[in-house]
């Protein structure tokens, strides 16, 4: 791996070289992201564009011969590439892990914002493009009624904020990527202990726990879809701080798989954890120490 991170900054052709095969696999993005993300963060902004540039250029032609159209790849600039090189300049710049979650959370509370500006329905138009999807996996049969009531009552009004939810981990997956890569390269270990104290302050466990309760009472819509972009901040702490206790109380790793499992089932419990985390340092107390002190 340390070989690998280190032809990707062997120049911006051999980074390009990463990024350009990566986007062709989907599953391996994020591969892609992370390159571009280890040469921001190694050489600034200006040396991260040139690789997506050149990569970009290669990938819009391919779509542009083979589909007829350069949009997959434009989608994935837009969506991946440009917002993992933003933050991995926040990232370089501050040197601050905190301050770059807060900007990619609220990268995310933008999009959201921004979908629910121009899409007047967002329901309908989550109908209008799954339900051809489901016509076609089950064979043109009909949702049984449980299933229809699923689908209309809880997966479409959640749409909005799950497709958010996607992008940012996508975003979030190449950046850590590239910051991993970065701490192998140049400072062994340093990604682990940057990532072990993630805290992102009462100020903002506040906020986020004002903006959820709300939207509980107003049900799905454009509050509802921020505050579970926003609650994906503090599931990071959440993480940072079930790391954080194993080390520190040298408990088995299977603590960490159970969490990891669990973790798309019990969304809002491990966002709660990660506020109740910040505001209350419970990490600090388990671990015998105290933030305060």
């Amino acid at each position: 791996m340390k070989a690998f991170a280190a032809f990707i900054l062997s120049g911006p052709v051999q980074a390009a070289v990463v990024v350009l095969a990566a986007s062709m696999l989907p599953l391996l993005a994020v591969v892609g992201a992370g390159a571009l993300a280890l040469v921001t963060l190694r050489g600034g902004l200006a040396r991260g564009v040139v690789p997506a540039l050149l990569a970009g250029g290669v990938l819009a032609a391919l779509h542009m011969a083979t589909l007829g159209t350069p949009e997959p790849a434009v989608v994935m600039a837009l969506e991946l590439w440009l917002p993992v090189l933003l933050l991995a300049e926040v990232l370089r710049r501050t040197v601050s892990l905190p301050l770059t979650v807060l900007v990619w959370m609220g990268l995310g509370a933008v999009v959201v914002a921004g979908f629910h500006a121009v899409v007047p329905d967002p329901v309908a138009y989550w109908r209008q493009l799954l339900e051809p999807l489901l016509d076609h996996l089950g064979g043109g049969a009909p949702l049984d009624p449980n299933a229809q009531a699923f689908f209309e009552e809880e997966l479409l009004p959640a749409m909005t904020g799950l497709w958010g939810l996607s992008l940012m981990g996508m975003v979030l997956g190449g950046l850590f990527l590239g910051r991993w890569w970065q701490a192998v390269l140049f400072n062994p270990g340093g990604f682990r202990a940057e990532f072990y104290a993630l805290d992102l302050g009462r100020g903002t466990a506040v906020v986020v726990a004002v903006v959820w309760v709300v939207s509980v009472f107003t049900g799905p819509g454009l509050l509802y879809d921020l505050a579970g972009v926003l609650a994906a901040g503090f599931i990071l702490q959440a993480l940072s701080m079930t790391h954080a206790l194993v080390a520190a109380r040298r408990w088995s790793v299977g603590w960490l798989v159970a969490v990891y499992v669990v973790m798309p089932l019990l969304f809002r419990p491990m966002a709660l954890v990660g506020i109740g985390d910040a505001l209350f340092d419970w990490r600090g107390r388990l671990a015998g120490r105290n933030r305060d002190a």
